[in-house]
């Protein structure tokens, strides 16, 4: 299979401040790849000078998250998933992923203090933290290993509002990540300043109708930044259901960093815990960066 793309100084998720010092190294141009994978569509982007590189990894991150996606397939009879809700749990002994992933289900479950839902009616429902868990996989794998080494001086992967950014510790430009605003689509909401870390959102009005809210329906948006874009998408959904007092709560508690829209247009910042809120949601105003360089 032959990795088809283009490159562009448009960035679907960030782009790069142009900014460097005539001393160090020349900025590669960011070149960025599409990969649809099962009715979704993911973003590669790489700083790399030979495009020959960020071809392999596409062709080998598409493959993982195609296994991902077949591993976890609820309308497949003979997926480990659709086993697992059968009663079959030999997928545990069978798959370090898929032990992996419901470990984590677990985890997230207890450490959001059953605010992240994954197993409803006996069945396990992780797509609250798969795609999260799939592009972390993906990327640790198969990208990150290229920065450390400085074969690539910055990557990203990413689908929807869910993406991981990493920068090698030479390269001195970090990444500009627009939030969008789902009460205001002229401006984006905030702009996090990242070099690495994963940052996802999840908008109370793109859920699925079936999500069940355990707090006060007060939240508009929640992002979460993180090392970890599995956390992150967990963070950010059980916010969601949490409602906004309970989630502060829990971000003071477990040092999240966060911005939070509520149905009231108020925007809070987290970071590492502490709470702030930043005043005014005018369209036009200028907002503060949100930065979190290393989460």
């Amino acid at each position: 299979m032959t990795a088809a793309g283009f490159s562009s100084r448009f960035h679907l998720f960030g782009r790069g401040d142009d900014k460097a010092d005539n001393d160090t190294k020349p900025v590669e141009q960011l070149h960025l790849r599409v990969l649809p994978v099962d009715g979704a569509t993911y973003v590669l982007q790489m700083r790399v000078k030979d495009e020959n590189i960020l071809d392999d990894q596409t062709i080998e991150v598409q493959k993982f998250l195609k296994y991902v996606s077949d591993t976890f397939s609820p309308k497949s009879a003979t997926s480990l998933l659709t086993r697992y809700n059968g009663g079959d749990d030999s997928g545990l002994s069978e798959n370090n992923d898929f032990l992996q992933v419901v470990s984590k289900c677990v985890e997230a479950h207890r450490v959001t203090e059953g605010y992240f839902q994954p197993f409803r009616e006996g069945k396990l429902d992780p797509f609250g933290m798969l795609r999260g868990w799939a592009i972390n996989e993906a990327f640790n794998r198969y990208v990150r290993p290229l920065v450390e080494k400085d074969i690539v001086q910055s990557a990203s992967l990413g689908s929807r509002n869910d993406t991981i950014y990493a920068t090698n510790s030479d390269f001195e430009t970090n990444w500009n990540i627009p939030i969008k605003n789902s009460l205001d689509s002229s401006a984006p909401l905030q702009q996090v300043v990242l070099r690495n870390g994963a940052i996802s959102t999840t908008f109370a009005n793109m859920i699925s109708p079936n999500f069940h809210f355990m707090g006060p329906r007060d939240c508009e948006q929640t992002t979460i930044v993180s090392p970890d874009l599995a956390l992150a998408d967990v963070w950010s959904t059980a916010a969601l259901a949490a409602g906004t007092n309970n989630f502060m709560d829990l971000a003071q508690r477990n040092k999240l960093n966060a911005i939070v829209l509520t149905d009231g247009e108020n925007l809070y910042n987290v970071k590492a815990g502490e709470v702030s809120s930043v005043p005014g949601l005018l369209v036009g105003d200028p907002r503060p960066d949100f930065m979190v360089l290393n989460a």
